[in-house]
């Protein structure tokens, strides 16, 4: 900081000391120059009012552009910031400057820098019309280099009315008129920069924990719970973070922070995503067709719960039935549901982590109820 201050004071200082240099090598060489021709060219003395003249424009270009120099690099220390990003602000500076450089280079010649303002008023006019957007880009690339509002390196998106489709990409140029931007499908663009700042919004991406995060929203069909697409989509890739955005009656919204280190990865990220979450709907819709409603809620955090349903004979006590199946299987949880004058049914619920169990299981589960109930019945049969 002090070492900015000490440089923004010198370059001040340096630029005084050139002024008074100037002033002080006009009057010199005015009064060297009188004294010279005098004495040794007397021939010439008709023509050293134009010599004189001649001298001071060249002293005041000289200067000038030093001065115009000394400005510029003030600037510099003073806006912390390097060349290339002063690049619009140095233009202008040097417009400004080299004009006044020439207005003083004209009084010196006795033209009336007034009498050419006035007569090229009409002129003016019709050059401003001309170049007006040119100015307006102009005037915003100084602004873009000067507040920082963009850097070289920057990850954003562009919306704007001037075209419809979002832009994202990463700053890789700016200059005076326009700005250059790597897209996420490898293309460079130019844009100009008064649609940036004028008639554009502009999201610049953050890192977080060293990588950028971009929204990709996801519209799936609302026939199958949500939360099961978003479990199965985290289990698939723990390294993104899921949302429901928004629903309505026949549609969710998904949002889905993708995880990315540079723009050429987006798409395929994307990609990726949508695959995910398309297979997660089909997986859980297939589950439904398959086991039911009933099977989508978590029972434990092993696996979930199916209720099957099993229909026998009233003819074998259901007390006999339950003790048998839990000797043989003891996790199977069965309980009698309801009985009518001919039937009971019972309740079978099993544990299962993966659809291919469910029908392996409900096999396995009739099979043994089946066995059972046939076994009590023999058994009595016998003892009659």
């Amino acid at each position: 900081m002090q070492r900015n201050i000490k440089k923004r004071t010198a370059e001040l200082v340096k630029i005084a000391i050139e002024i008074v240099i100037g002033v002080i090598l006009s009057i010199l060489i005015g009064i060297f120059l009188n004294a010279f021709i005098t004495a040794f060219l007397p021939a010439y003395k008709a023509y050293e009012v134009y010599i004189n003249e001649g001298v001071h424009a060249a002293v005041i270009l000289i200067i000038g552009f030093m001065v115009t120099r000394s400005i510029i690099r003030y600037i510099e220390f003073k806006l912390s910031t390097t060349r290339k990003e002063l690049y619009g602000v140095s233009l202008i500076i040097r417009i400004v400057m080299y004009i006044l450089i020439l207005a003083l280079v004209l009084s010196v010649f006795h033209v009336s820098v007034t009498g050419l303002l006035a007569g090229s008023a009409i002129g003016g006019v019709v050059l401003g019309l001309a170049v007006q957007t040119v100015a307006s880009n102009l005037l915003s690339g100084i602004f873009v280099t000067s507040t920082k509002t963009l850097k070289y390196g920057d990850v954003i998106s562009i919306n704007s009315w001037v075209w419809s489709v979002e832009t994202t990409g990463k700053i890789v140029d700016i200059k005076t008129l326009f700005s250059k931007m790597l897209t996420k499908d490898n293309n460079i663009i130019s844009i100009p920069n008064s649609a940036l700042l004028g008639s554009g919004v502009i999201v610049e991406f953050k890192q977080k924990d060293s990588k950028y995060l971009y929204p990709v929203n996801i519209t799936v069909s609302a026939d199958v719970p949500v939360s099961k697409i978003i479990e199965y989509t985290k289990n698939q890739n723990r390294d993104i973070d899921i949302y429901l955005s928004s629903k309505s009656g026949v549609t969710n919204v998904l949002l889905i922070m993708v995880k990315f280190d540079d723009v050429l990865e987006i798409n395929k990220k994307i990609s990726k995503v949508n695959e995910l979450v398309d297979r997660a709907y089909w997986d859980t819709r297939t589950e439904m067709l398959l086991v039911g409603n009933n099977a989508l809620y978590e029972y434990n955090q092993t696996g979930r719960i199916y209720p099957l349903a099993v229909t026998l004979n009233s003819d074998v006590p259901a007390d006999k039935i339950i003790e048998n199946i839990n000797k043989v299987d003891n996790k199977l949880k069965v309980y009698l549901l309801s009985k009518t004058g001919g039937t009971n049914i019972f309740s079978a619920n099993f544990e299962y982590g993966k659809q291919d169990e469910v029908m392996d299981n409900i096999n396995r589960i009739n099979l043994l109820f089946e066995s059972t109930y046939n076994h009590i019945k023999n058994s009595d049969v016998k003892k009659q």
